[in-house]
């Protein structure tokens, strides 16, 4: 009962700018570029990988909590506040880049086909890596600065993991042949990202 009351008024409370610009882009630009023409697998492939790190960064919106400072006085308590949350964001996010997906696939030339399973997979943990970096600065900082700090998190991490070629890169294309092996990785990497939002998520009370 407590978390259908919760619903409305985080919804209204959750800055959903980012997260709607980000998300119509991600749609605007699977649906014009290349327009007049079958769009391109390549092209495909790396919108919705640019996509999944963009959307992950505007979802660290959502979990900015205006009520930390003075979370002693609010009777519910934060880590239910920051699941709700990062539920919004996590599901809004993922929502947008399925659509995305969808008209691109939709798009493709006859014969052309994406491996959208394990694109997904990276799309939720760049997504959840950018819950997971939100909800660690807003333990030191407030409003939009936690925001920015998230977001810069995760684009070091994203910079870092491009720069670290070799047999295992996380970022291969789908005719390498260690695609399968390393998307089990991306795989086994979900569930411990959101293992470390919980910790993130935790009431200190």
């Amino acid at each position: 009962m407590l978390v259908i009351q919760l619903i409305g008024p985080l919804a209204r409370a959750i800055d959903w700018t980012p997260l709607a610009v980000t998300g119509t882009l991600a749609v605007v630009m699977a649906s014009v570029i290349e327009a007049g023409s079958a769009l391109g697998v390549g092209t495909a492939f790396t919108l919705l990988r640019m996509m999944g790190v963009m959307l992950g960064a505007a979802a660290g919106f959502a979990v900015i909590d205006e009520l930390t400072v003075s979370t002693g006085a609010v009777p519910v308590p934060r880590w239910l506040r920051q699941w709700l949350r990062c539920g919004f964001g996590g599901l809004t996010a993922g929502l947008s880049w399925g659509i995305a997906c969808a008209v691109a696939v939709a798009r493709l030339p006859e014969g052309g086909h994406l491996k959208v399973a394990g694109m997904a997979v990276e799309a939720a943990v760049c997504i959840a890596i950018g819950l997971l970096t939100a909800s660690i600065a807003g333990r030191t900082h407030q409003g939009k600065a936690a925001a920015l700090a998230g977001m810069g998190a995760l684009l070091v991490i994203v910079a870092v993991s491009l720069v670290l070629r070799g047999p295992y890169w996380p970022w291969l294309y789908p005719d390498e042949e260690n695609w399968e092996v390393v998307h089990h990785g991306w795989l086994a990497l979900l569930p411990l990202t959101l293992a470390a939002l919980s910790w993130a998520n935790r009431d200190l009370r």
